[in-house]
């Protein structure tokens, strides 16, 4: 019993000194944490949106509510470099905007912290983003443009465009109006034909498709523009004018219900017009107006493409007071013409290049300052098939004259 008596005894010092010893320790450490006052961490960042842009990105930094916020610092290169930018508070969860430029094309990994006014700093946020350059530009293609025609009046032009490639996300035109102004359309992808209002004929016209590489850029890419020079203004002869003009010595319908009047009526398909058993022959119409023709395109009829009566040779005159006894002292020959056969096949033999030539309508042009004349006349001398009498399923003539 006493022995328990005299542990007691000593174990009671003992813990009193420990105690006391490990109250001063405590003590002395927050003393020192709080040597310099209370340290202070400003809000972190709530998050952080990468948009991508050629050779810079921008970074779209969402703060979190600390009012105390003034600056954010964004490192990059490995903390080599960064920007600051300051904060101006508006709402609870303001976004700013921050755009880094001067990038070279790669990957990048940002940092990001905010900053209170006494300069302490908040826990970062890491975020990693992309930027594209020359590279990139150098994959894309524009969109192919087909064909640049006019309207039948001669006062719109037409574009008609090939598929888009994939990520196509538009082509943006540039061209020249009649007065002289400058415009810009954006054409979607999914559009085949576009109409331009007017335009100044031999202008420059240039277009660029329009790519994101990701659908949160911040800028389309685009690769260098291609560009067609725009037409002379040109209309179509309005066909409603023409009528048939049968001279003494004109051939006359052969009688298979293929009529002369067929050969404007806008119908491509047979029948066309088919003359009688007389080679050489010719006819006559009536454009209604004079003009000075620049072409005109013939049509064969498609069921007899490059064979049987289908005209090769021929010759066109222009008047504007025929003789009426049908002789020709009238006439000026406007020129000599010959249809021609792409593949150059044998007769009864057709390349698909030959059957979309000639259902395209074969052109065939007059002369530089060819006069002006509102009658016409076919001469007609020989065919493909060396049949007895002649076929055309349709034609066209342009002029560069105003209405």
């Amino acid at each position: 019993m006493q022995s328990k008596i005299l542990f007691a005894f000593l174990i009671v010092p003992v813990c009193m000194a420990l105690c006391t010893s490990c109250t001063r320790t405590t003590g002395d450490a927050y003393k020192k944490f709080l040597a310099g006052g209370e340290i202070t961490y400003p809000g972190r960042v709530d998050t952080v949106l990468v948009s991508a842009g050629y050779e810079r990105l921008q970074l779209s930094v969402i703060l979190g509510n600390d009012p105390l916020v003034k600056k954010i610092r964004i490192f990059w290169n490995n903390g080599l470099d960064s920007v600051d930018t300051a904060v101006s508070h508006i709402t609870g969860n303001d976004t700013v905007n921050v755009i880094i430029p001067n990038l070279v094309e790669g990957n990048y990994n940002f940092t990001v912290c905010t900053f209170d006014d006494a300069g302490h700093r908040s826990v970062s946020f890491n975020v990693s983003g992309i930027v594209y350059g020359n590279s990139y530009v150098l994959s894309l293609a524009n969109r192919t443009l087909r064909s640049v025609t006019q309207s039948p009046d001669g006062f719109q032009i037409l574009l008609s465009w090939g598929g888009a490639a994939e990520g196509d996300l538009g082509t943006e035109v540039n061209y020249v109006g009649k007065d002289g102004s400058s415009h810009k359309i954006t054409v979607p992808a999914t559009e085949t034909v576009t109409t331009l209002p007017d335009y100044e004929e031999y202008s420059q016209l240039t277009y660029q498709s329009l790519y994101k590489p990701e659908p949160t850029a911040i800028e389309y890419f685009s690769p260098a523009p291609s560009q067609v020079t725009l037409p002379q203004f040109e209309r179509q002869l309005v066909k409603s004018n023409f009528q048939i003009l049968i001279l003494p010595t004109d051939v006359l319908e052969g009688g298979y219900g293929w009529l002369e009047n067929y050969l404007w009526d806008e119908n491509y398909d047979p029948p066309g017009f088919a003359t009688q058993n007389k080679i050489p022959c010719w006819f006559t119409f009536d454009a209604g107006a004079s003009a000075s023709i620049s072409r005109f395109k013939v049509w064969q009829a498609n069921d007899r493409l490059y064979q049987k009566e289908s005209v090769k040779t021929f010759e066109l005159y222009g008047s504007d007071s025929p003789n009426p006894d049908g002789s020709w002292d009238s006439w000026t020959l406007i020129g000599s013409y010959t249809s021609v056969k792409p593949s150059d096949l044998p007769v009864g033999n057709n390349s698909q290049s030959d059957i979309d030539y000639a259902k395209a309508g074969e052109v065939f042009t007059a002369p530089a300052g060819t006069p002006k004349f509102r009658y016409y006349r076919f001469k007609l001398l020989s065919n493909w098939g060396g049949r007895n009498f002649m076929t055309m399923e349709e034609f066209t003539f342009y002029t560069h004259d105003p209405q």
